[in-house]
């Protein structure tokens, strides 16, 4: 007999555990035909064997019984997955046989497997109770090299092995008829990811459907995939539907993946994808970190062979950034829009590097829960789709537009379907009539119907009609499915408690949290509860992280939480809060973590989890996902007291990202973005420098969405005054930067100079490179020598102005950064265009347009294509000239993204004016002088007068009006200082008869 260590010792506990019991078949007539000592070294080989499987697989060889052994899974150790482990291990048992050849005595085995409550005895050496019993009598009936397994182990590890029922039998000691499961390890086929639930009966109804998929799948086979969208109300059968066709595919070399879409999880980007990636690496700390060269290896195990910069677009997503710099990002800059691109198509790579190889199945569950990035995750699929053997399946209970999508809408089953369901449910004929009084509750709802099926078998309604069936539902309070899966739970007993908890962490929940949770409670108790919700399809195993289970339905977690008082739900979720607010790392998403903390009345960490959810997401360019946070974090925020000490310093941070959000999602002039910016300002203006200086990006943000260039010119001169006791020098010159960038506009160059001059003795390129992401998307230094090169150009000192533009096409080459080259050869662009330098303005055009492509820079794009078209018209290429033009022109007021329109305006009328339009171009040039005058954009004023003056010369207009607008054009160019402009109109003045 196998004897315990010391230190494990029976004390009478309970505990549920997974028997094991294997015999060597005709060990008699074996010994009887060998030599004993030959027999005996044979038998201890292959106990010798059987104990390292047993071991391997978590078990404990309880006893050598001669000619077999009795094993326990679950005991002396507890383990949450006991159950499976034992039938892995049975069925590696039968493999014995085969080694046993070598010993040259042949052995043959039966193996019996049951799951059960036990007690430990006092004696030591005792394990009572009907897993053991049965297990052996299992052994007994079982065939040469064969297992047979309990329905009770059956229930618990459906969701991992195939069974074929052989029969029932009548056993030793039993009253009822025993069922015979013979296991089979399931298809490797089917990827170790996915995980459909095969607690569910065989579905019925859905011939069409079914052959739907087929016939898609047949042609994703052939390399012509599609994109099909299964849309349904709650419980109609979405994930069964798709469950039966998977299984279909077991017999085929393909691959599957399921994606789970999550309730409250719609601010987490690409939450089912990064679950995927998390299970793939194991080790989250891998994604975190960003290592990729284990990524590389994870993704590659996995057979999956992607680019290196694959991974490295992936890890710039899932790195954990500093969340103080997403309140920083000017976030209209589209190279974040870039970024987000990049990110989806990396992703659709790493889901489809294998198709080529095996054709692959992509499920998405619940899209109408999933965050924007996952849909265009899915979008992305499926426009693949359709040059390779994929099939993208997505189920959801609303409908989306979707051009590349196949719709399947799933209504409810016809009768002949419910009756066949509510047959499938009854051990042999139901009652008659109950199946069409079924179907009348029901209306086709195939979850709806199996509950009422189930709720009547457990009643035993035999023989009686529509109004006892009809006083069943009365007396158990079901009037509807919620109430009837809220009986089912009841059905469970004691386990209900912890399925009541379980719902408050969320659909899917950890063991150990849930243990947490139940104080008092032991954790052998959590475990038999778990294991009792698990045998009655309540819940099932996550794919995720060990020790992870979720509600097989939506329904029925619903189901679990509204049963509880409301009082009593919101103990819990404080337990869950403060258990969360404890943790260095919060073990759920702060999306989660926000709604429980919400939900417990704990605002003020509700409003930080939602503003570090919310900042998460900005830094990885998901500004859809952030508005989600933040609304909640504004909730918050609104409910606390205005006398808490947090409440100022929260609603800065709220403000300060629905800022960057607005200005992202709606534009920087939208109504939004300057709300939320004013409303910080009122706010910041009153604390103390210290904090003003902490808070420097909603002076930004206050700045960079004035309505127009006189309003922020006076914003940026209270900017520069307020930041000038700051000793942060990278935010003194950000200041100067607000200052240099608006007094250009406004035609104040002296300003625009001095502030150049003081920011850039400031300039750090170290700290440069952290910040030239979150002020303006570009370089400080690049954009202050932009600047002072026109304003040098402007004031007629053309040396100084073509040093400052070398200077600045080399830095911002230096920096390799896309936002600062293109910025630097925008400035060289218009500074040649000022000089009528067609060629070059061509060619840095051309450049500028090659980056801006690669880039995925639009903006950059448009204005690219109006100077390039410009050019050419104004030399030699006037059709094409026009058509390149009109086509950036178009572009630019589609983004509106057009910070320089007085120039592009000048430029436009040229266009016109060449093409023999003057009366058109003289109305823009007029439209340009009104925005000018009224918005502050005033640099170019005096240019916009004079080409007024030389259109009305070409319109034949008196020479008074042409008088009158060149000598505006003098005055506002000699007001300014601008000396080479001065010099331009008074030529043309002077030449006036």
């Amino acid at each position: 007999m196998k004897t315990l260590d010391a230190r494990i010792r029976f004390t009478g506990e309970r505990r549920q555990v997974t028997a094991l019991f294997y015999d060597i078949v005709g060990s008699t007539e074996l010994l009887l035909r060998s030599e004993p000592e030959k027999f005996f070294r044979s038998v201890s080989a292959l106990h010798q064997s059987a104990e390292t499987i047993i071991k391997k697989h978590g078990g404990f060889l309880h006893q050598r019984l001669g000619d077999g052994g009795c094993c326990f899974f679950g005991y002396p150790d507890q383990s949450e997955d006991a159950a499976e482990s034992a039938v892995q291990a049975s069925l590696e048992l039968l493999g014995i046989a085969a080694s046993t050849k070598k010993t040259r005595t042949a052995f043959r085995l039966r193996i019996g497997v049951a799951t059960g409550l036990v007690v430990f005895s006092t004696q030591g050496d005792e394990i009572v109770g009907t897993a053991p019993v049965l297990a052996a009598r299992l052994q007994a009936e079982a065939e040469p090299n064969s297992v047979l397994v309990a329905d009770s182990t059956v229930q618990l590890t459906r969701h991992k092995f195939d069974y074929s029922l052989v029969r029932k039998a009548k056993l030793k000691g039993f009253e009822e008829p025993v069922a015979l499961w013979r296991p089979q390890e399931r298809d490797r086929s089917i990827s170790a990811l996915s995980s459909f639930n095969e607690w569910d009966r065989p579905i019925r109804g859905r011939e069409r459907e079914l052959a739907a998929l087929a016939s898609a799948w047949n042609s994703a086979r052939d390399g012509k995939g599609s994109s099909i969208t299964v849309v349904g109300e709650a419980g109609i059968g979405k994930s069964r539907l798709i469950g039966e066709f998977a299984r279909s595919l077991s017999q085929t070399s393909h691959e599957t993946l399921i994606f789970q879409c999550g309730r409250r999880l719609e601010s987490q980007p690409l939450h089912p994808f990064m679950s995927f990636l998390e299970r793939l690496v194991a080790e989250p700390s891998v994604l975190k970190n960003g290592e990729s060269a284990a990524l590389m290896q994870a993704l590659q195990t996995a057979g999956r062979d992607v680019d290196a910069a694959v991974v490295d677009t992936i890890l710039s997503f899932t790195s954990d950034r500093s969340p103080a710099t997403s309140r920083n990002i000017r976030a209209s800059d589209l190279s974040g829009r870039a970024f987000r691109r990049k990110v989806i198509e990396a992703a659709a790579d790493i889901l489809t590097c294998k198709a080529t190889g095996v054709p692959t199945l992509l499920v998405f569950e619940d899209v109408h829960w999933a965050d924007v990035m996952t849909l265009e995750l899915v979008d992305r699929l499926g426009s693949l789709a359709g040059k390779l053997p994929i099939l993208v399946v997505q189920t959801s209970r609303i409908r989306r537009s979707l051009a590349l999508a196949t719709e399947i809408e799933l209504s409810g089953l016809a009768s002949a379907a419910v009756r066949d369901l509510v047959a499938s449910v009854w051990p042999e004929r139901p009652p008659p009539g109950l199946s069409d009084f079924i179907l009348d509750q029901c209306d086709g709802m195939p979850l709806y119907a199996e509950e009422l099926a189930n709720f009547f078998l457990g009643r035993q309604p035999l023989g009686k009609g529509s109004s006892e069936w009809k006083g069943l539902l009365l007396e158990g309070g079901v009037s509807s499915l919620n109430d009837l899966l809220s009986a089912r739970l009841a059905a469970t007993g004691s386990a209900r408690r912890a399925a009541q908890f379980a719902s408050v962490i969320g659909r899917e929940f950890n063991i150990s949290l849930l243990a947490c949770l139940l104080e008092g409670v032991s954790r052998q108790t959590v475990d038999v509860a778990i294991e009792r919700l698990l045998s009655q399809g309540i819940i099932e195993r996550s794919s995720g992280s060990r020790g992870s289970f979720q509600f097989r339905h939506v329904l029925t977690q619903e189901a679990a939480y509204s049963s509880l008082l409301k009082s009593d739900r919101r103990r819990i979720h404080r337990r869950i809060a403060e258990l969360l607010i404890g943790e260095a790392k919060p073990s759920l998403p702060a999306a989660i973590a926000a709604w429980q903390c919400a939900e417990a009345g704990l605002h003020d960490a509700a409003a930080r989890f939602a503003l570090a959810a919310a900042e998460a997401s900005v830094l990885r360019s998901a500004m859809h996902e952030a508005n989600v946070s933040l609304e909640l974090g504004a909730q918050e925020v609104n409910s606390l007291s205005r006398r808490h000490p947090d409440r100022t310093e929260l609603a800065l941070g709220l403000l300060e990202l629905q800022g960057v959000v607005a200005t992202a999602l709606e534009g920087e002039g939208s109504e939004s973005a300057r709300r939320a910016y004013s409303r910080a300002m009122q706010l910041l203006r009153k604390q103390a420098p210290a904090v003003r200086s902490k808070h420097f990006p909603v002076y930004w943000g206050w700045w960079f969405t004035a309505p127009n260039i006189l309003t922020q010119q006076s914003r940026a001169r209270i900017l520069v005054g307020d930041m000038q006791a700051v000793e942060d020098q990278e935010t003194r010159l950000q200041s100067y930067h607000c200052g240099w960038a608006t007094s250009f506009h406004a035609g104040d160059h002296e300003f625009c100079l001095d502030c150049v001059a003081r920011g850039l003795d400031l300039y750090d390129p170290e700290r440069a490179v952290r910040n030239r992401a979150f002020f303006g998307g570009h370089d400080a230094k690049v954009c202050g020598l932009g600047e002072s090169a026109l304003s040098y150009l402007l004031l007629n000192d053309a040396d100084a102005s073509e040093h400052a533009i070398r200077q600045c096409l080399d830095w911002a080459a230096s920096t390799d950064h896309a936002g600062s080259m293109v910025h630097a050869l925008y400035y060289a662009i218009v500074l040649r265009r000022c000089q009528g330098r067609y060629d070059d303005v061509h060619d840095l055009g051309e450049q500028m347009l090659a980056l801006a492509e690669r880039h995925g820079l639009a903006a950059s794009q448009a204005r690219a294509n109006m100077y390039c078209g410009w050019a050419e018209l104004m030399t030699s290429f006037a059709e094409r000239g026009e058509e390149r033009f009109q086509h950036g022109l178009l572009l630019q007021q589609q983004l509106g993204t057009d910070d320089n329109f007085s120039m592009h305006s000048d430029m436009h009328a040229q266009v016109l004016q060449r093409l023999g339009k003057p009366a058109e171009a003289l109305a823009i040039i007029h439209n340009a002088i009104n925005v000018g005058r009224n918005s502050g954009q005033r640099f170019w004023l005096a240019e916009l007068y004079r080409l007024s003056a030389r259109l009305r010369r070409d319109l034949n207009d008196p020479p008074s009006l042409i008088r009158r607008d060149l000598t505006r054009a003098v005055q506002i160019a000699d007001a300014q200082g601008a000396a080479w402009i001065l010099a331009r109109a008074e030529w043309d003045l002077g030449g006036i008869g």
